[in-house]
């Protein structure tokens, strides 16, 4: 057999090896969470060490991440919690994975949490200063379809 009789069988042989391999790629691809998808703004002023802030209680609909974006922060790190309830006027529980999730400089990040899992319908993002007085401003929503940020825990 000549070399261009080998070239052409090693070449479809690549080819359909990539042709496998991309059909397995999409046909596996995870679906991304549908829920409560929403950017709300949040804006925390500490005036002081492990001064908490808390923003308003959101509905949650999917087992997912939470979505975090840090535009403004003003100290060396904030710790971030969310918590769950029932209610959007009930007991908090935290249901960060890890119990915290730390931020030490702005941009677009995901917090890891089990507030749908524990059978909760309501999440709020909660920040405490473990340095001192600044702030931090932002967006949240309690479910992500942008897994792929930085996950602060």
């Amino acid at each position: 057999m000549s070399n261009a009789a080998h070239f052409h069988r090693a070449a479809r042989a690549l080819l359909g090896l990539q042709i496998a391999l991309a059909s397995v790629l999409f046909t596996t691809t995870p679906a991304l969470a549908a829920g409560n998808t929403t950017n709300r703004w949040y804006s925390f002023w500490f005036s002081g060490t492990y001064a908490t802030q808390g923003a308003e209680w959101q509905p949650k609909d999917a087992d997912s991440v939470c979505f975090l974006e840090i535009k403004d922060l003003d100290m060396n790190r904030v710790n971030f919690y969310i918590d769950g309830s029932t209610s959007n006027d009930g007991h908090a529980t935290n249901r960060t994975r890890g119990e915290v999730a730390t931020a030490y400089y702005k941009g677009y990040f995901v917090i890891h949490n089990y507030v749908h899992e524990n059978g909760e319908s309501w999440a709020r993002l909660t920040a405490m200063s473990p340095d001192g007085f600044g702030f931090v401003k932002g967006y949240w929503s309690p479910d992500s379809n942008e897994p792929w940020h930085t996950s602060l825990n």
